[in-house]
């Protein structure tokens, strides 16, 4: 090979690895965590050095149709449905912009409104974990822990409460993220290396 050839050699060579790093690689990378995180609601739970599984949820343990659901999940899926990439020249950046996401994936403490539509909701969860059917029965006075806190909101006086959300993280660092990660960066920097040896361009 003359001089010129290996100038147009090294020239495209410098134009396959700047496409790689500026564009193939943030896209690989993004569906790569976008995936990764996807499957933390299919599990239950975050995985980060082996599996956390999520605290169950009042939900699960409802008798409703939704009980089905385990937690952060629902017909929708719209909480995991909204996590997306964003690849931009050499860097991806992960997000969802559900506004309760980073309560869920943080948790923490929030103030809520007592409504009508809340006290009703909360009348029908303790008559369901009470296994009470039917219009007009009441309630037995001995009541199962969890439908007795439902009752509970149900009579509450106060117009505002505190609602703990616990931690159900689903995004973020991981072990296993990054090992999925570099495992990928690893085979761009083969290929590239494969283009400066023998000159065809990486796909």
């Amino acid at each position: 090979m003359d001089a010129k050839n290996i100038e147009k050699h090294i020239q495209r060579a410098k134009k396959d690895i700047e496409k790689e790093v500026c564009d193939r690689l943030p896209r690989k990378v993004g569906t790569i965590a976008v995936n990764h995180f996807k499957q933390n609601f299919r599990d239950g739970g975050w995985l980060d050095g082996g599996r956390h599984p999520w605290k169950r949820t009042k939900r699960q343990d409802a008798g409703t149709s939704d009980a089905r659901y385990g937690p952060l999940t629902s017909r929708r899926n719209h909480l995991m449905r909204s996590i997306q990439a964003r690849p931009s020249p050499g860097m991806v950046s992960i997000e969802n912009p559900v506004p309760y996401a980073a309560m869920h994936n943080d948790g923490g403490d929030i103030q809520t409104t007592v409504t009508k539509k809340m006290r009703k909701y909360a009348w029908r969860m303790a008559y369901s974990l009470a296994g009470v059917k039917g219009k007009g029965r009441k309630l037995p006075k001995e009541l199962p822990r969890e439908a007795e806190k439902w009752k509970g909101l149900a009579l509450t006086r106060k117009k505002r409460l505190t609602v703990h959300i616990p931690q159900r993280r689903f995004m973020g660092d991981s072990q296993e993220l990054r090992m999925k990660i570099n495992k990928t960066i690893n085979e761009s920097l083969d290929k590239i290396k494969s283009k400066l040896t023998n000159g065809t361009p990486s796909s």
